[in-house]
C-alpha cells in the first residue's frame, strides 16, 4: 500500500516524464520505503522527485527531459544489485541515486561497466568517498556528525560509555569516529555490534550497569528504542546520545517515551540556507500535503538532484561525448552551489563538502531543539 502511495504521488508529480527517449536523462532512486529507516528513503525520493518535475517545467526547448523511476530496498544493501539491474532493464537508467552505504558499495563494478552516475545522497564518509570515479557522496560528513556528539559527551564530563551500534557500514563508521574521538581524551568506550533485528539488549545493559557506565550511546534505528527503554526500566540514569536517525519512523514509539532527553547530532532548514531551505520545505507541503518528519534526508536529495540537474541544465556536452563522462565532467566542476543545505562543493574524490550541523534534543514526540551549551 506504502509503495502504490508514493508511486501515484511521483506520478502525479512528473506526468510527462515517460519512457526513455533520446533526449532524455534516466534517473533511478533506490532507498527505504518501508521497514526499517522509511525516513531515509521515502521523503528523499519525494524530494528529487520535486526537484525533476520543477527542472521539467522549466526546461529550455533544447533541455533534455528527466525521466524518474524509483525501487525498495528495505533498507537492505543485498538488495541494491538486484533493484538496480530491474532499473537498467524497465527504464534504462543513466544516473542512480542512493542512500544505503552498502547498497552503494555493492554497485561498484556494475556502475562502473555499465556506465551509470551514481549518487549517495544521503552518506558522505572517507570509505564512499574512495569508490571508483563514477560514484559521488553529496551529503553531511558521516565521521563529523558522530564527532560532535562524541565532544559533547566528552564536554559533560562523562567518564565511561556503553551502547550498540547496528552492523552497516554507516553505523559501523560513526560508532568508530565517536569511540576514537573519546578514546583519544581517556574516555572509556564500549559499542557493542547488533544486528538490526535484536529487540532485547537487558544482558547487555546489565553489564553496562554493573561497570559503571556513565553515559549510554546508540547507533542505530528504531530497534535501539527498545534498548532506551529496557535501560530506564532497570533504573540506569545515565544520559543517552545517538545518531542522526534518533527521529525515525517508531524510534519514538519502541522507546516508550523514554527517547525524551537524548542529544544527537542533526541538521535542519536553520542550519543551512534559512531562506532557501525554508522555501523548499514549502514547496514539498505544498505537493504532498505535510512536511518531512526528519528534514535533513530530504533536503540532502534535493540539493544532490538539482546539482545534478544544473549540470543537465548547463549543456555543453561535447561530440560523442558519453553522457556519463559529461555528467561527471560537470559535476567536479561545481565549486558553489547554494542550495538548501548552504553553500556546497565537489571534492577531487567526487565527495561534497559544507553541510555542518548541530546538536539538538529530544524534547518530545516530533519536538526537539538545540542543545544550549
Amino acid at each position: 500500500m506504502l509503495r502504490k502511495i508514493v508511486l501515484g504521488l511521483c506520478l502525479c508529480l512528473l506526468a510527462g516524464c515517460g519512457p526513455k527517449e533520446a533526449d532524455t536523462v534516466s534517473v533511478g532512486f533506490i532507498g527505504p520505503l518501508s521497514g526499517n529507516a522509511v525516513d531515509l528513503g521515502l521523503a528523499p525520493s519525494k524530494a528529487i522527485a520535486l526537484a525533476i518535475r520543477e527542472y521539467n517545467e522549466s526546461r529550455g526547448p533544447r533541455d533534455p527531459l528527466v525521466a524518474f523511476a524509483f525501487e525498495d530496498d528495505g533498507w537492505d544493501g543485498a538488495n541494491a544489485v538486484p533493484l538496480y539491474d530491474k532499473l537498467r532493464k524497465e527504464h534504462d537508467i543513466d544516473v542512480l541515486f542512493i542512500s544505503h552505504s552498502d547498497g552503494t558499495t555493492a554497485l561498484q563494478e556494475k556502475v562502473l561497466a555499465d556506465g551509470v552516475l551514481l549518487v549517495n545522497s544521503l552518506n558522505n564518509d572517507e570509505l564512499l568517498s574512495a569508490m571508483n570515479e563514477n560514484t559521488f557522496v553529496i551529503g553531511k560528513k558521516t565521521e563529523e556528525a558522530a564527532q560532535l556528539v562524541a565532544a559533547r559527551v566528552e564536554e559533560l564530563g562523562k567518564t565511561k560509555v556503553g551502547g550498540f551500534y547496528v552492523t552497516n557500514s554507516f553505523m559501523t563508521i560513526s560508532a568508530t569516529a565517536f569511540s576514537e574521538h573519546l578514546q583519544r581524551r581517556g574516555v572509556e568506550v564500549e559499542l557493542l555490534p547488533v544486528a538490526i533485528s535484536k529487540v532485547d539488549f537487558e544482558a547487555e545493559l546489565k553489564a553496562f550497569q554493573a561497570d559503571g557506565c556513565d553515559a549510554l550511546a546508540f547507533f542505530g534505528y528504531k530497534n535501539l528504542g527498545f534498548a532506551m527503554k529496557q535501560a530506564r526500566e532497570l533504573g540506569m540514569e545515565a544520559p543517552f546520545f545517538a545518531s542522526t536517525t534518533t527521529l525515525g519512523d517508531g524510534y519514538y514509539e519502541n522507546s516508550e517515551g523514554t527517547l525524551e532527553g537524548t542529544e544527537f547530532s542533526f541538521f535542519t532548514a536553520n542550519d543551512g540556507n534559512y531562506i532557501l531551505g525554508h522555501q523548499f520545505l514549502d514547496r514539498y507541503q505544498a505537493a504532498y500535503g505535510q512536511e518531512p518528519f526528519s528534514v535533513w534526508p530530504p533536503m540532502q536529495a534535493y540539493d544532490a538532484a538539482n546539482m545534478l540537474l544544473s549540470v543537465i541544465r548547463a549543456g555543453g556536452r561535447e561530440s560523442d561525448e558519453p553522457l556519463v563522462e559529461w555528467l561527471k565532467r560537470g559535476l567536479h566542476g561545481i565549486n558553489y552551489y547554494q542550495g538548501v543545505c548552504g553553500n556546497l562543493a565537489i571534492k577531487a574524490d567526487g565527495s561534497s563538502r559544507g553541510i555542518y550541523f548541530s546538536l539538538y534534543v529530544v524534547r518530545g514526540p516530533g519536538i526537539v531543539e538545540k542543545v544550549k551549551r
